[in-house]
C-alpha cells in the first residue's frame, strides 16, 4: 500500500505537468516585472543550484540539492530546524564553499571576481539579529551604506523612507534599547537599504508574534511588486510561506519538492500546506527504506519509481533537469587583480564602525587608555627599589660607648633597617619564628680585636674571628637578604673611611671596580625589568584587546553579515590591524611620558628608534591576537589561549630574568620567541646608545617584523579558509 501511494502522490508529476508548471511560472514572471525587457536563459533564474552537496567532516549536511528560485519572485524555503537551511543560504551568498557540484547566483557563482556576490546586489538577513548593539538605527544603517558605496545623500534618503516603511522608532534609538520585533525590522532594513537584486532572509520571522509576522510578508509581497527584485525566504513557520510564489520543501539536505504552493497541496489533495509537507515527508521516508531493504525476485515498487525519477530531484519541480554541466565562466585578470585588492572605503568603513562602538562605551576606552600607565607605574614603584623597614635583631655584647660596634650600627642605613637589640636567645628565638629578617652579633672585645687586625701585620684566629661582624640571615626571601648584605658592606666602608681617615684604602679589597662602561653603580632592578616590561605590556594588551574581536563578531553573527555585504576577510583583519595600531599608539606615548618624564628613566638613545620598536611590538601583539580570533570560535576558549601563552613567553623572553640563567634546551626555546631579542635591542638602545648599524639592534627589530608578517600571514590564511 505504501507503495501504491508513492505512484498516487508522484503520479501527476509527468512531463506534460512539468511543462505546464514552466509555463505557469514564466507567465507569473512577466507579469510581476511588464516593465523589464524579457531576459535572457541564463537570467531567468535568479538562484540556481545543481547537485549540490556540503559536508561538516563526515557529516553531510546538503545532499545532490537541486533549486530553483525564479527571477521577481519569493521563494519560500520550508523546512525543519537542522535540516540545513542555513548551510545552503551560506552556500549560495559565497561565505560557505560547496564540497560538490555548483551554484549559479543573479548569473555567476558566487564570489566570481567582479561578481556583486557577496556585495551590494544582495541584500541579507541572517537568522540571528546580527546588529551592533552600541548603534543607533542611523548608525547601523550608515555603516552598510558606507560598505554598499551610497553616497551619504543617498542613505539618507534610503534610511528615511525605510524607518517610515518599517515603522521604526527615531533613528537615533540605541538598538540595544529597541524591542525585539522593532531589532528584527532594523535588521530587515539594512538588508533592504542599497536595493538588492537579490533579497534572502534566513527565518526572519523566527519568535516574533503573529501581527508582526503577517507585516513582515506583507513587506515581502510589497517589495517584489515595486522593487523587482528576487527573495529566498527561510522558515519553519510552513502555513506562512503559502504567501510565496514558490515553495522548496527540504529535509535532511535534500529537496522534496519545488512548486507553487496552492499546485503542492493539489496534488496531495492537502487542506494545508503543512499536511502536503508532512505527506512528502512520509513518502520520503517510505521510498528510503524500501530502497534499502528490497525483496528478492520482485520487482520493488519503490525501484519502479526510482526507475521514473532521479531520487535527487524534488518530487514537483520546475526548472531544467540536474543531469547538466557546471557552465564555465572567466574574468579578465584586471577584474581579478582588483577583487584580491581591500577596498578602502569597506576598510574606513569598520574603522569608522569599532570608533563608534568604542566611544559609546567610555569605560572600555578609558581602560585601553589608562591600562599601561598604571601598569608601568606599578612596576617602577614597586620592583626593584630597596625594602623598607627591614627589622633585625642585634647582639653587642660589647658595652662601651665608644666601642667601634655602636659607630659600625650607626651607619647602618635606618630607612632600611630596623635594628632591634635584643639578647642572645631572644634574637634567635625570633629570627626562628620569623619575626627578623637576620642577626648581627658583636663579641665583647669587638673593639681591641678589630684594631689589631688592622694595626698588627700577624694576629692568631682567635683575633680574626672576634674582630669580625658575625650575621645570620633569613635566606627565604635572597632579595632582603642581598639587600641586608649590601647595606652592611656600605655601613662597613663608611666606618672604616671615618676611622681611618687618609690611609682606609689598606683596608680595600684587592678588587677596584672602575667607572661602569654603561650604566652607573647605582642601577637597580628596576632599570634591567624597564625595556621588557614596556614591550611586554605593549604587546599582551594589544593581544587581549584583539583575541576576542572576531570572536565575538562571529558569535552574533556580525562577520558573515559584513562579509556577505561584500567586505573581505583581509580588509577586516587590516581594519582590526590599523584601529589597534591607533590605540597602541595612544597607549606607548602615554606609557613613555610616565616612564621618561615622571620615573626618570635613563634614555641615552634615539627615542624614535624607541617608539619604532615598541610599535611594532604592539603589532605583533595584534597579528598574534588575530591569529587566536580567526581560529577560536569561544570566548573561553581564545581567553584561554591568550593567557596561557603569557608566563611562558614572560618568563623564557628574558624580561624578568637574564636569558642567559636559562638551561640551553629551554634557551634555544627563549632565542625564538617575538620578545627575547627586541627586549635585548630596547635595553641596547636606551642604556648604551646604540642605533640600528649594530647587530644586537637590528637584529631586534628584523625578529620582530619577521613574526609580525608570519602572523598577519596565518591569521589571513585562517579567515579565509574559514569562509
Amino acid at each position: 500500500m505504501a507503495a501504491e501511494a508513492v505512484d498516487h502522490h508522484d503520479a501527476p508529476a509527468g512531463p506534460a505537468d512539468y511543462t505546464e508548471m514552466e509555463d505557469r511560472m514564466k507567465v507569473k514572471n512577466m507579469t510581476a516585472d511588464l516593465e523589464a525587457p524579457p531576459p535572457a536563459d541564463q537570467k531567468e533564474f535568479a538562484i540556481r543550484c545543481r547537485d549540490v552537496c556540503r559536508s561538516y567532516g563526515k557529516l553531510k549536511v546538503l545532499s545532490n540539492l537541486n533549486l530553483t528560485v525564479p527571477q521577481g519572485q519569493i521563494y519560500g524555503l520550508l523546512g525543519p530546524s537542522g535540516c540545513g537551511k542555513t548551510t545552503l543560504l551560506k552556500c549560495i551568498v559565497g561565505t560557505l564553499k560547496i564540497s560538490r557540484g555548483h551554484i549559479t547566483v543573479l548569473g555567476k557563482p558566487p564570489a566570481f571576481p567582479g561578481h556583486g556576490v557577496p556585495g551590494k546586489m544582495v541584500g541579507y538577513m541572517p537568522q540571528d539579529l546580527a546588529l551592533y548593539n552600541e548603534f543607533t538605527i542611523s548608525d547601523t544603517l550608515a555603516f552598510f551604506g558606507r560598505i554598499h558605496g551610497l553616497t551619504s545623500k543617498d542613505t539618507q534618503a534610503r534610511m528615511d523612507f525605510l524607518i517610515d516603511f518599517l515603522d521604526l522608532p527615531q533613528k537615533q534609538s540605541l538598538v540595544r534599547n529597541l524591542s525585539g520585533g522593532q531589532r528584527r525590522r532594523v535588521s530587515l532594513g539594512a538588508a533592504l537599504l542599497q536595493n538588492p537584486e537579490l533579497l534572502i532572509l534566513d527565518e526572519p520571522t523566527v519568535g516574533v508574534d503573529p501581527v508582526l509576522r503577517a507585516k513582515i510578508w506583507q513587506h515581502l509581497v510589497e517589495i517584489v511588486k515595486t522593487g523587482k527584485v528576487s527573495v529566498i525566504i527561510t522558515t519553519h513557520y510552513i502555513e506562512e510561506a503559502r504567501q510565496a510564489n514558490v515553495v522548496g520543501l527540504m529535509r535532511n539536505g535534500r529537496l522534496l519538492a519545488e512548486s507553487p504552493p496552492d499546485v503542492v497541496m493539489r496534488q496531495h489533495n492537502a487542506l494545508t500546506l503543512e499536511h502536503a509537507f508532512l505527506e512528502l515527508c512520509e513518502t520520503s521516508d517510505q521510498a528510503v527504506s524500501n530502497r534499502s531493504s528490497p525483496q528478492d525476485g520482485t520487482p520493488d515498487s519503490s525501484r519502479l519509481f526510482e526507475g521514473r525519477r532521479d531520487e535527487n530531484q524534488p518530487i514537483l519541480g520546475v526548472g531544467p533537469g540536474a543531469d547538466e554541466e557546471a557552465p564555465k565562466y572567466s574574468a579578465d585578470w584586471k577584474v581579478r587583480t582588483l577583487d584580491v585588492l581591500p577596498k578602502w572605503k569597506n576598510i574606513a568603513a569598520l574603522m569608522i564602525k569599532t570608533m563608534v562602538r568604542m566611544k559609546r562605551t567610555p569605560g572600555s576606552l578609558c581602560f585601553q587608555f589608562l591600562l599601561p600607565v598604571i601598569q608601568i607605574s606599578l612596576i617602577c614603584l614597586c620592583i626593584g627599589g630597596d625594602p623598607k623597614g627591614i627589622q633585625v635583631a642585634v647582639v653587642n655584647n660589647e658595652t662601651s660607648h665608644t666601642a667601634y660596634s655602636k659607630a659600625l650600627l650607626s651607619f647602618l642605613d635606618n630607612s632600611s633597617v630596623e635594628q632591634v637589640v635584643l639578647s642572645h636567645n631572644e634574637a634567635f628565638d625570633g629570627i626562628h619564628n620569623g619575626e627578623y629578617w637576620g642577626v648581627i652579633g658583636f663579641g665583647c672585645n669587638f673593639s681591641s680585636y678589630l684594631t689589631k687586625r688592622m694595626i698588627q701585620r700577624q694576629v692568631s684566629k682567635d683575633v680574626i674571628d672576634g674582630g669580625s661582624v658575625h650575621v645570620w640571615l633569613d635566606l627565604t626571601n635572597r632579595q632582603i637578604a642581598v639587600m641586608l648584605q649590601k647595606k652592611l658592606h656600605e655601613a662597613f666602608q663608611a666606618f672604616v673611611d671615618e676611622k681611618a681617615g687618609r690611609m682606609s684604602y689598606l683596608l680595600d679589597m684587592p678588587i677596584k671596580i672602575e667607572e661602569p662602561v654603561y650604566g652607573s653603580h647605582d642601577t637597580d632592578f628596576t632599570t634591567f625589568v624597564m625595556p621588557g616590561a614596556v614591550l611586554s605590556i605593549a604587546f599582551y594588551l594589544a593581544v587581549g584587546l584583539t583575541a576576542l574581536s572576531f570572536v565575538l563578531e562571529r558569535k552574533e553573527g556580525l562577520l558573515d553579515r559584513c562579509w556577505v555585504a561584500g567586505v573581505s576577510s583581509l580588509e577586516t583583519m587590516l581594519a582590526h590591524l590599523f584601529y589597534q595600531l591607533f590605540v597602541i599608539s595612544v597607549q606607548i606615548i602615554l606609557m613613555l611620558l610616565f616612564v621618561l618624564l615622571v620615573f626618570k628613566m635613563t634614555n641615552e638613545g634615539s627615542l624614535v628608534l624607541v617608539i619604532i620598536l615598541i610599535v611594532l611590538q604592539g603589532v605583533t601583539g595584534i597579528s598574534f591576537g588575530l591569529v587566536i580570533s580567526a581560529a577560536i570560535d569561544d570566548e573561553q576558549s581564545a581567553n584561554q589561549a591568550a593567557l596561557g601563552i603569557f608566563y611562558p613567553n614572560l618568563i623564557l623572553s628574558g624580561i624578568i630574568w637574564p636569558v642567559e640563567c636559562i638551561p640551553y634546551p629551554l634557551r634555544y626555546l627563549s632565542l625564538v620567541l617575538p620578545q627575547t631579542y627586541a627586549s635585548e635591542a630596547l635595553r641596547c638602545i636606551m642604556y648604551r646608545g646604540w642605533g640600528l648599524t649594530r647587530f644586537m639592534v637590528w637584529r631586534g627589530f628584523a625578529v620582530t617584523l619577521g613574526w609580525n608578517t608570519f602572523f598577519l600571514i596565518l591569521a589571513t590564511v585562517i579567515l579565509k579558509l574559514r569562509t
